[in-house]
């Protein structure tokens, strides 16, 4: 049977179980004891370019199926499949001893800040680089200069295999540590590198949250030879998501080493939301209007120095849990020119 065959047997499979109860993913039992919670996410989008010559689209975003295991309080198992792109996302084993301690040991995602970590779930911004199709600006890693691309494109938020290790010490601290093969999603490294990345977290009161977070990425540099290549940033989150306003703000400095091996690059990003619950008795469970403003500069230095600002408005309209409609405009601009891209997404997940 052919991957695309078994990746439409299986959405089939999730269809026919979300028909029972829509709104919950379906918990079933498996042999041993354990059981196994299957749910999926199917994302739709319409998007439309200011760029000359480029046709507006509908596409499927999101196609992906989920499969978590638990065989008892020490030992669970995830396993997510991109029926569209016909590729494993995540697949580990995870051994949770304590709060303090949970390990992971196969392939996630190794995204050193939140904003690449939090699911897309709970992500009303549509892309998190921003791109407008069509432009190709940003030197060394193409497409805009925002931070989502920066930190995508150069290999510091991502899928990889590996292992990781995080937990919670009290009300107050936390961390999280991943060391990786550092070339994104395959099954085998290339040399004798590894890519190692760290965050740790501070909560000082309530729903606010501090962090601090390094990379040392392992690459190839211009001459074939593997190189370290450093990062580092930091993260500060004010509110929690679906109740009333909530900031995100990062900062971030590292190398841009798709540009040259000493090329370095500034990001900032600032994302505000403030959810709207409507009443009970309403047929839609809340509105959700957003901001981002991102800055990049690229660290092209020889070529005078390229920045780019993104400015994103939005506004997410919640059906019921997760799933509803929402609406970007990512508005580009660095020097004389100015691009914008209107995104349209329908979130539903079962």
């Amino acid at each position: 049977m052919s991957k695309r065959s078994i990746g439409v047997a299986a959405t089939g499979v999730v269809l026919a179980l979300g028909l029972a109860h829509p709104l919950l993913a379906q918990e079933m039992g498996a042999r041993g004891g354990s059981s196994v919670t299957i749910g999926a996410r199917i994302q739709a989008q319409y998007e439309a370019s200011s760029v000359d010559d480029t046709p507006s689209s509908f596409f499927i975003r999101r196609a992906w199926v989920t499969m978590d295991g638990r065989l008892n309080d020490l030992v669970s198992a995830r396993a997510q499949y991109d029926i569209d792109g016909q590729t494993v996302l995540e697949a580990y084993l995870e051994l949770t001893p304590s709060d303090a301690l949970q390990v992971q040991l196969g392939q996630f995602k190794k995204g050193i800040s939140y904003f690449w970590l939090v699911p897309n779930a709970w992500l009303p911004i549509i892309e998190r680089d921003a791109r407008v199709t069509g432009v190709d600006h940003c030197p060394g890693v193409g497409s805009v200069c925002s931070f989502g691309r920066m930190t995508g494109a150069l290999g510091l938020d991502n899928y990889e295999p590996g292992i990781l290790m995080q937990g919670r010490f009290g009300e107050y601290f936390g961390y999280r540590f991943t060391l990786t093969n550092g070339e994104g999603i395959s099954n085998r490294d290339v040399n004798r590198g590894k890519s190692a990345s760290g965050q740790f977290s501070v909560y000082p009161a309530g729903n606010t949250r501090v962090s601090a977070y390094v990379a040392l990425d392992e690459t190839l540099d211009s001459h074939g030879e593997t190189m370290g290549v450093p990062a580092y940033g930091a993260e500060v989150e004010i509110g929690t998501w679906l109740d009333g306003p909530h900031l995100i703000a990062n900062g971030l400095r590292g190398r841009n080493w798709k540009l040259s091996d000493d090329a370095k690059f500034s990001a900032f990003q600032l994302m505000a939301f403030w959810y709207l619950p409507f009443a009970p008795e309403s047929r839609f469970a809340g509105i959700e209007p957003m901001l981002r403003v991102s800055w990049v500069d690229s660290g092209a230095e020889d070529r005078g120095s390229v920045t780019g600002t993104v400015v994103t408005p939005g506004v997410m309209v919640y059906f019921v849990g997760r799933n509803g409609i929402s609406t970007n405009v990512d508005f580009y601009t660095s020097g004389d020119r100015s691009d914008w891209s209107l995104k349209v997404q329908a979130f539903a997940f079962f």
